[in-house]
Protein backbone atom coordinates (compact mmCIF):
# COMPACT_ATOMS: atom_id res chain seq x y z
CA UNK A 1 0.00 0.00 0.00
CA UNK A 2 1.53 3.07 -1.31
CA UNK A 3 2.72 5.81 1.60
CA UNK A 4 1.08 9.20 1.35
CA UNK A 5 3.41 12.16 1.04
CA UNK A 6 3.51 14.45 3.47
CA UNK A 7 3.72 18.06 2.13
CA UNK A 8 6.12 20.56 3.91
CA UNK A 9 4.64 23.25 5.60
CA UNK A 10 5.71 25.58 2.40
CA UNK A 11 3.92 23.55 0.15
CA UNK A 12 0.66 23.60 2.10
CA UNK A 13 0.66 27.24 2.36
CA UNK A 14 0.90 28.11 -1.45
CA UNK A 15 -1.52 24.78 -1.89
CA UNK A 16 -3.83 26.66 0.59
CA UNK A 17 -3.77 30.37 -1.74
CA UNK A 18 -4.13 28.57 -4.85
CA UNK A 19 -7.34 27.04 -2.95
CA UNK A 20 -8.84 30.52 -1.75
CA UNK A 21 -7.65 31.99 -5.26
CA UNK A 22 -10.01 29.39 -7.28
CA UNK A 23 -13.14 29.88 -4.71
CA UNK A 24 -12.83 33.68 -4.93
CA UNK A 25 -12.03 33.45 -8.80
CA UNK A 26 -15.81 31.25 -9.52
CA UNK A 27 -17.20 33.15 -6.72
CA UNK A 28 -16.20 36.51 -8.81
CA UNK A 29 -17.67 34.65 -12.00
CA UNK A 30 -20.96 33.35 -10.47
CA UNK A 31 -21.44 37.47 -9.85
CA UNK A 32 -20.94 38.24 -12.89
CA UNK A 33 -23.20 35.89 -14.39
CA UNK A 34 -25.58 36.37 -11.99
CA UNK A 35 -25.92 40.24 -12.83
CA UNK A 36 -25.34 39.33 -16.87
CA UNK A 37 -28.91 36.74 -15.89
CA UNK A 38 -30.65 39.78 -14.16
CA UNK A 39 -29.94 42.59 -17.10
CA UNK A 40 -31.04 39.71 -19.92
CA UNK A 41 -34.14 38.89 -18.05
CA UNK A 42 -34.81 43.14 -18.15
CA UNK A 43 -33.96 43.46 -21.53
CA UNK A 44 -36.50 40.23 -22.68
CA UNK A 45 -39.22 41.73 -20.00
CA UNK A 46 -38.95 45.65 -21.26
CA UNK A 47 -40.65 45.04 -24.14
CA UNK A 48 -43.21 42.44 -23.03
CA UNK A 49 -44.16 45.00 -20.30
CA UNK A 50 -44.41 47.92 -22.82
CA UNK A 51 -46.71 46.04 -25.02
CA UNK A 52 -48.67 45.12 -22.07
CA UNK A 53 -49.28 48.49 -20.99
CA UNK A 54 -50.51 49.52 -24.56
CA UNK A 55 -53.12 46.60 -24.92
CA UNK A 56 -54.04 47.80 -21.31
CA UNK A 57 -54.12 51.40 -22.70
CA UNK A 58 -55.94 50.59 -25.85
CA UNK A 59 -58.27 48.45 -23.36
CA UNK A 60 -58.99 51.27 -21.25
CA UNK A 61 -59.63 53.58 -24.13
CA UNK A 62 -62.24 51.38 -26.22
CA UNK A 63 -63.87 50.38 -22.83
CA UNK A 64 -64.10 54.11 -22.15
CA UNK A 65 -65.52 54.82 -25.87
CA UNK A 66 -68.12 52.23 -25.27
CA UNK A 67 -69.33 53.66 -21.97
CA UNK A 68 -69.64 56.89 -23.79
CA UNK A 69 -71.38 55.77 -26.94
CA UNK A 70 -74.20 53.74 -24.34
CA UNK A 71 -75.11 56.81 -22.67
CA UNK A 72 -75.37 58.89 -25.82
CA UNK A 73 -77.70 56.02 -27.07
CA UNK A 74 -79.25 56.36 -24.00
CA UNK A 75 -79.75 60.53 -24.40
CA UNK A 76 -80.89 60.28 -27.64
CA UNK A 77 -83.49 57.58 -26.83
CA UNK A 78 -84.42 59.24 -23.73
CA UNK A 79 -84.90 62.78 -25.94
CA UNK A 80 -86.97 60.99 -28.78
CA UNK A 81 -89.43 59.36 -26.23
CA UNK A 82 -89.98 63.18 -24.61
CA UNK A 83 -90.68 64.41 -28.27
CA UNK A 84 -93.26 61.39 -28.63
CA UNK A 85 -94.98 61.63 -25.30
CA UNK A 86 -95.32 65.64 -25.71
CA UNK A 87 -97.04 65.11 -29.54
CA UNK A 88 -99.43 62.27 -28.11
CA UNK A 89 -100.31 64.20 -25.35
CA UNK A 90 -101.11 67.20 -27.60
CA UNK A 91 -102.55 64.86 -30.18
CA UNK A 92 -105.29 63.70 -27.44
CA UNK A 93 -106.78 67.15 -26.28
CA UNK A 94 -106.44 68.72 -30.03
CA UNK A 95 -109.62 70.05 -31.26
CA UNK A 96 -108.00 69.64 -34.65
CA UNK A 97 -105.26 68.32 -36.85
CA UNK A 98 -103.83 69.02 -39.81
CA UNK A 99 -100.75 67.60 -41.41
CA UNK A 100 -98.30 69.75 -44.00
CA UNK A 101 -94.57 69.65 -45.09
CA UNK A 102 -91.56 71.61 -44.31
CA UNK A 103 -88.26 71.28 -45.51
CA UNK A 104 -88.75 67.34 -46.76
CA UNK A 105 -90.52 66.60 -43.48
CA UNK A 106 -94.14 66.21 -42.17
CA UNK A 107 -95.21 68.93 -39.90
CA UNK A 108 -98.29 68.62 -37.62
CA UNK A 109 -100.55 71.62 -36.21
CA UNK A 110 -102.80 70.93 -33.45
CA UNK A 111 -105.17 73.47 -32.71
CA UNK A 112 -105.69 72.65 -28.65
CA UNK A 113 -107.95 74.04 -25.80
CA UNK A 114 -106.45 76.78 -23.77
CA UNK A 115 -109.06 76.20 -20.88
CA UNK A 116 -111.83 73.49 -20.31
CA UNK A 117 -114.36 75.52 -19.81
CA UNK A 118 -116.85 74.79 -22.66
CA UNK A 119 -116.52 76.99 -24.77
CA UNK A 120 -115.05 74.36 -27.56
CA UNK A 121 -116.29 76.54 -30.79
CA UNK A 122 -114.93 79.32 -30.05
CA UNK A 123 -111.71 79.85 -32.23
CA UNK A 124 -110.09 82.67 -30.01
CA UNK A 125 -110.05 79.73 -26.79
CA UNK A 126 -107.97 77.75 -29.22
CA UNK A 127 -103.81 77.42 -28.86
CA UNK A 128 -101.96 76.72 -31.84
CA UNK A 129 -99.37 73.99 -31.35
CA UNK A 130 -97.11 73.47 -33.92
CA UNK A 131 -93.96 70.88 -34.65
CA UNK A 132 -91.53 70.85 -37.70
CA UNK A 133 -88.37 69.94 -38.62
CA UNK A 134 -86.24 72.76 -39.09
CA UNK A 135 -82.18 73.57 -39.61
CA UNK A 136 -82.35 76.70 -38.48
CA UNK A 137 -79.30 76.41 -36.84
CA UNK A 138 -77.12 76.26 -40.32
CA UNK A 139 -76.15 72.49 -38.88
CA UNK A 140 -78.13 70.04 -38.36
CA UNK A 141 -82.32 69.07 -38.45
CA UNK A 142 -83.86 69.65 -35.23
CA UNK A 143 -87.81 69.67 -33.86
CA UNK A 144 -89.06 72.79 -33.50
CA UNK A 145 -92.09 73.72 -31.33
CA UNK A 146 -94.19 76.79 -32.27
CA UNK A 147 -97.46 78.47 -31.08
CA UNK A 148 -97.64 79.89 -34.84
CA UNK A 149 -96.70 77.98 -38.23
CA UNK A 150 -94.49 81.11 -39.32
CA UNK A 151 -90.75 81.07 -38.27
CA UNK A 152 -89.06 78.48 -36.13
CA UNK A 153 -86.90 79.36 -32.88
CA UNK A 154 -87.88 77.13 -30.03
CA UNK A 155 -85.76 73.95 -30.21
CA UNK A 156 -87.20 70.58 -28.28
CA UNK A 157 -84.07 68.96 -29.83
CA UNK A 158 -80.53 69.87 -30.45
CA UNK A 159 -77.31 69.55 -28.61
CA UNK A 160 -76.19 68.25 -25.54
CA UNK A 161 -73.16 66.90 -23.97
CA UNK A 162 -72.23 63.89 -26.13
CA UNK A 163 -73.01 65.80 -29.21
CA UNK A 164 -76.14 67.11 -31.88
CA UNK A 165 -79.05 65.06 -32.27
CA UNK A 166 -79.77 64.98 -35.65
CA UNK A 167 -83.53 64.02 -37.18
CA UNK A 168 -83.69 61.70 -39.84
CA UNK A 169 -87.37 60.98 -39.97
CA UNK A 170 -90.77 62.74 -38.62
CA UNK A 171 -93.23 61.30 -40.18
CA UNK A 172 -97.47 61.74 -39.90
CA UNK A 173 -99.83 59.34 -41.59
CA UNK A 174 -103.68 59.10 -41.24
CA UNK A 175 -104.87 55.66 -41.01
CA UNK A 176 -108.05 56.25 -39.82
CA UNK A 177 -110.55 59.58 -39.13
CA UNK A 178 -109.40 59.92 -35.40
CA UNK A 179 -106.30 57.64 -35.66
CA UNK A 180 -102.98 59.75 -36.23
CA UNK A 181 -99.72 57.42 -36.78
CA UNK A 182 -96.78 58.82 -35.54
CA UNK A 183 -92.88 57.76 -36.88
CA UNK A 184 -89.91 59.68 -35.54
CA UNK A 185 -86.05 58.50 -36.09
CA UNK A 186 -83.29 60.28 -34.73
CA UNK A 187 -79.36 59.66 -34.43
CA UNK A 188 -76.49 61.50 -32.43
CA UNK A 189 -73.37 63.34 -34.90
CA UNK A 190 -71.16 61.10 -35.15
CA UNK A 191 -72.66 57.85 -34.19
CA UNK A 192 -74.00 55.53 -36.71
CA UNK A 193 -76.45 54.29 -34.04
CA UNK A 194 -80.28 55.42 -34.26
CA UNK A 195 -83.32 55.34 -32.27
CA UNK A 196 -87.06 55.03 -34.33
CA UNK A 197 -89.98 55.30 -32.61
CA UNK A 198 -93.99 54.75 -34.22
CA UNK A 199 -96.90 54.63 -32.11
CA UNK A 200 -100.72 55.57 -33.34
CA UNK A 201 -102.58 58.02 -31.38
CA UNK A 202 -106.43 57.97 -31.00
CA UNK A 203 -107.68 61.27 -30.71
CA UNK A 204 -111.26 61.52 -29.35
CA UNK A 205 -112.22 65.29 -30.27
CA UNK A 206 -111.12 65.62 -33.87
CA UNK A 207 -110.24 64.09 -37.49
CA UNK A 208 -107.05 64.43 -39.02
CA UNK A 209 -106.94 66.72 -42.42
Amino acid sequence: MAKLKKLSPQKLFIFQISIADAKNFFHMKFKLNQRGFILSEFIIALPLLILLLYALGNLTFIAAKMAREQVAYYVLETEAQNVIDRITQDARAAHSAKIGKHNGFDKIIFACHNKNDGTTDLIDKLDQRVYAVDNASGKFFHIYFEHQDKSFNNPITGDNFYGDTIVTKFEFQKIAPKVLHITLEMKIAGYEQRVKFSTAVYMPSCQVE
